[in-house]
């Protein structure tokens, strides 16, 4: 039976009643597979930042992508996002809402909270890092004794 199962394949390819589909291999660079890396060098999906003014490096990169990246924070009262000053190319808005790097992103906390930094490249692939930020607020009374 299995030898009449074969023998059949066999004349449907050399009869050409079977076809072979081809999938082109793909042409676009960077297929979405990001690294967000802390200055500590650990890959990370999320950082944390404790008081204003606080400030963090990170770095992305995607396998196969070596264009620039855009950077955008969802909420700027949380933090503010601006180009590396190491980083071969930087653009950044006033807002501190998004950045344009090849890489290279520091991170400025702003205001209690958290918010989302979504790192995207040329070909519309993204990813997303969680930033919270904690402050400590409050007044200190001292008592003369």
């Amino acid at each position: 039976m299995i030898r009449a199962i074969a023998m059949i394949a066999a004349l449907a390819l050399v009869s050409g009643c079977a076809s072979v589909q081809t999938f082109p291999y793909p042409t676009t660079p960077g297929q979405g597979q990001f690294s967000v890396v802390s200055p500590s060098g650990a890959t990370v999906s999320s950082i944390s930042l404790t008081g204003a003014s606080t400030s963090t490096t990170v770095t992305v990169s995607e396998e196969g992508y070596s264009g620039n990246f855009t950077a955008t924070s969802s909420n700027t009262a949380v933090f503010t996002v601006a180009a590396a000053t190491t980083s071969a190319t930087r653009v950044r808005d006033t807002s501190g809402a998004s950045a344009t790097s090849s890489g290279s992103f520091t991170l400025t906390s702003v205001g209690g909270g958290t918010a989302t930094i979504t790192f995207a490249d040329s070909n519309g692939h993204s990813t997303t890092l969680s930033v919270g930020v904690t402050t400590t607020e409050g007044v200190v009374n001292s008592k003369g004794g």
